[in-house]
């Protein structure tokens, strides 16, 4: 059999996801990543030449209009996801794309559209599908030890902004505490339980910044584009009566990034970190699995997601990376619960 030609990768978004990307496709057999591409021309640059890479581009367009792509990953804020993915999927370009996968329902329902046309892959950058809890809660999920998924509390609370990109101003990053982070634990818990359809959403929210972490705002522009939630608190329903809380905070006074799930099934319980599965053996509550350290670190689950989405184009085999309709779903989730605690009322997910 003739060798298969390598895939061909641009990288849009030089910054620490960009980087990451990079750093992970070039680990890759068959893969080549033959540009980089950032609106800062000189991160772009320092950045392919750190790394090997052929040619850097200050814009997307010229990526697409200079090079041969086989795809095209999205490491910038959500506010250009829609049009750089479906521009990306004009060409005939795969797209991995890092979530949340737009800035709302409609820009996202727009990516499906253009990729359903073009018969191109998308995949959405829910990486913690790919921790090891993850991996070892869906085996006993799929094993029936845990039972029928009952209910489930998702949360990710942090003790400070995360000032590395501008996931504070509303404009550019479509949300803040949930949008920006906890929505990695709604995704997980959604996927995990089997993806039923989402019913209604009902949260609560609110901005304690300045007040809280006003000090560490990086500059003044930052603090004055500060215009997200920093504290979160939502309840979705889904169709065959399984529920989900989900907690979002940057405000959060324990020290560090506190994130995970509970999940409650009929016969057992699974605990994201540490990991733990507990349930009745012979009529006695008992430590099923664990509770252990499990590997559930960004990076590692950032190289799997990727390995797994390269491995997808070839095979046609969906896998685990979370698709363009999976993102859709999660985006209308996230805009019900925003909807919700804007108008103070339980909100059908549309």
């Amino acid at each position: 059999m003739a060798a298969r030609e390598p895939l061909r990768v641009a990288i849009v978004g030089c910054g620490f996801q960009g980087r990451l990307h990079a750093e992970c496709l070039a680990r890759l057999p068959d893969v080549e990543v033959v540009a980089v591409c950032d609106t800062a021309a000189e991160r772009a640059a320092v950045l392919a030449q750190q790394l090997g890479i052929p040619r850097s581009y200050p814009g997307y367009e010229a990526v697409l209009e200079h090079e041969e792509l086989d795809l095209v990953t999205v490491c910038t804020m959500p506010d250009t996801h829609r049009e750089i993915a479906v521009a990306a999927i004009d060409k005939g370009c795969h797209v991995l794309c890092e979530k949340p996968m737009a800035i709302d329902a409609a820009e996202a329902a727009e990516i499906v559209e253009a990729a359903e046309q073009r018969g191109v892959v998308v995949g959405i950058g829910f990486n913690m599908r790919f921790t090891e809890s993850a991996r070892i809660i869906h085996e006993h999920l799929e094993l029936g030890v845990i039972g029928r998924p009952v209910c489930a509390r998702g949360h990710m609370l942090a003790d400070d902004v995360p000032w590395w990109g501008r996931h504070y101003d509303r404009s550019v990053s479509g949300g803040g505490a949930l949008a920006a982070t906890a929505v990695h634990m709604l995704d997980l818990v959604w996927w995990l339980v089997g993806r039923p359809r989402p019913l209604t959403a009902t949260a609560s929210s609110t901005t304690l910044f300045p007040g809280k972490r006003g000090a560490g705002a990086p500059s003044d522009a930052a603090r004055d584009s500060y215009s997200v939630e920093d504290i979160v608190f939502g309840h979705v329903r889904f169709e065959g009566g399984f529920w989900m809380s989900i907690e979002g905070a940057w405000v959060w006074d324990q020290p560090g990034w506190n994130y995970g799930f509970d999940l409650v099934g009929s016969r057992a319980q699974a605990r994201f970190d540490p990991l733990e599965i507990r349930g009745e053996v012979d009529g006695t509550l008992k430590h099923i699995y664990g509770p252990r350290n499990a590997v559930n670190d960004f990076p590692a689950s950032v190289a799997a997601e990727i390995e797994a989405f390269v491995e997808t184009i070839g095979t046609g085999e969906p896998g685990a990376v979370a698709s363009a309709r999976d993102g859709l779903v999660v985006q209308s989730i996230v805009d019900a619960l925003y909807a919700s605690a804007r108008d103070g009322r339980e909100v059908e997910v549309a």
